[in-house]
């Protein structure tokens, strides 16, 4: 098979492809395979009638027609993997003769492809970096962390409940429709108060509550509770106080440190923690640095971007957020029906992000050409194998299967921008940061930092509203092991 490609108007190119006679010979041999085993001869028994009584039987226009359906979507996908083309949209597809075992068969097809950015200044731009500083007072906050860590109980007997305190009760729930509250009972129940792990009303009820204390209160879960059949309902619970701990914390000193780490002194284990948050805080202002980077060169890029590549990454993001919400119990369509608001909603909303997100990849990949990057075979390789992990493929089952179906070359890209952006960052200028903007970085830091400690540690995609947001300069492999398109998948052949 030869293709010639080439380049018309508003980001399409036309090929023009010939396809060997071998090949549609091929192509149609498969289709009377798959025609014996469905088509009923007497005489024959099922899978043995031969090829010209198969044809004499559906006709020959119609094996020809059938024939040409499976295999044109296989021959263009091989066409524009040969041409290293990256369609954006459904081809338009013109033939004039049929398919032809002696003479082969031509076709041409239309497509729009990925823009070509064009970049303007993109070495040596000043962007600004924050300074890597950490305060005494977060390594202080971080030793504290380890004294919690090491913490003991201890029992109190001379004061009522505070929120901190750890407790032991005995509970019971009762429907204030009436009827006991399946699993809504416990004995020597341990529970930190304040620490979320039961409902924030059940927990504050506790609170001013002294040991051997008994106490009955109504508490009504969330419209929004996990389990659906306790939503909205009012629960009568009944507590009895057996005991009230707090934390005893160990004293800030070297026999400390001894314990929680390697180090011999506390002004070592000190040392070590402020490392620790450097390095960490490093990574995260190197992050932002990056972003900041590929942010500028972009905005001296000229680039259209086509609605179609914003909607198939709104789509993308959409699902990733789906999938997330999943992951916490929550069906999109009843996190759709409690917020108001609507797939399509959410689609519309990061459409903006979308389209930042493309300009990028867009930069990315020219910055990629114009510097000559690629992705290193043996990288790319490197890749494959973590896949392979997961897996009942070796690594080169699964290249081999990749460089067919084109996913080969989306790892290439994805591996190609990543290091495009090394390159940025790393001919970039850094300046001071304006005040103002350090304080909105540490905030923004602040919020991260909460997000996550609410979700069990999960960094979730999303605004306040938990909404899918595009990632400032995010550029990561996403090709799965075994991961193919639909139109290639026959060349194989997301308590309380």
């Amino acid at each position: 098979m030869t293709a010639n490609v080439t380049k018309l108007e508003d980001n399409k190119v036309r090929l023009d492809v010939e396809v060997s006679p071998e090949a549609v010979k091929k192509g149609v041999e498969a289709k009377v395979r798959e025609l014996r085993k469905q088509v009923r001869v007497p005489g024959f028994r099922p899978g043995k009638a031969p090829r010209r009584v198969i044809e004499n039987r559906v006709g020959r226009d119609y094996l020809y027609m059938e024939a040409l359906q499976d295999s044109l979507p296989n021959w263009y996908s091989a066409a524009v993997v040969e041409n290293n083309l990256r369609p954006i949209d459904r081809p338009e597809i013109h033939f004039d003769d049929p398919l032809d075992e002696e003479q082969g068969f031509k076709f041409s097809a239309t497509v729009e492809v990925r823009p070509e950015a064009t970049l303007g200044e993109y070495k040596g731009v000043e962007v600004p970096k924050r300074e890597v500083e950490v305060a005494e007072e977060q390594v202080g906050e971080r030793l504290e962390e380890f004294r919690g860590q090491f913490a003991t109980l201890a029992a109190i007997e001379d004061r009522p409940v505070r929120e901190g305190d750890f407790v032991i009760i005995d509970f019971s729930g009762e429907k204030m429709t009436g009827g006991p509250l399946e699993g809504g009972d416990a004995e020597d129940f341990m529970l930190e108060v304040g620490g979320g792990e039961l409902l924030p009303d059940f927990e504050q009820n506790l609170v001013g509550m002294s040991a051997g204390e008994r106490k009955q209160f109504g508490v009504t879960f969330p419209l929004d509770y996990q389990e659906e059949a306790l939503r909205g309902q009012a629960v009568l619970f009944r507590v009895h106080l057996k005991e009230i701990k707090e934390r005893d914390l160990p004293p800030l000193d070297d026999e400390f440190a001894k314990e929680a780490s390697e180090f011999e002194t506390l002004e070592e284990f000190r040392g070590a923690v402020r490392e620790e948050l450097e390095g960490a805080l490093e990574q995260q202002v190197d992050a932002e640095f990056r972003g900041r980077v590929l942010e500028a060169v972009a905005q001296r890029t000229e680039v259209e971007v086509p609605g179609v590549m914003v909607d198939e990454k709104a789509e993308e993001m959409v699902d990733s957020f789906e999938r997330t919400i999943r992951t916490q119990g929550i069906e999109p369509e009843q996190y759709y029906q409690l917020a108001g608001s609507s797939r399509e909603d959410v689609m519309e909303r990061v459409r903006d992000d979308a389209g930042d997100t493309v300009k990028k990849e867009l930069v990315l990949d020219a910055v990629a050409n114009a510097e000559g990057i690629a992705a290193d075979e043996h990288d790319v390789m490197h890749q494959i194998e973590h896949l392979a992990e997961d897996s009942d493929r070796s690594p080169q089952q699964i290249a081999t299967a990749m460089r067919r179906n084109g996913t080969y070359q989306l790892l290439e890209e994805e591996m190609a921008r990543a290091k495009a952006l090394d390159f940025l960052a790393e001919n970039a200028v850094p300046v001071p940061m304006p005040e103002e903007e350090i304080e909105d970085a540490a905030e923004g830091e602040a919020v991260a930092e909460e997000v996550i400690e609410a979700e069990g540690g999960e960094d979730l995609p999303g605004t306040e509203e938990n909404e899918p947001v595009a990632g400032e300069a995010r550029v990561e492999a996403t090709v799965q092991a075994g991961e193919r398109p639909a139109d290639t998948e026959k060349d194989e052949g997301k308590e309380l």
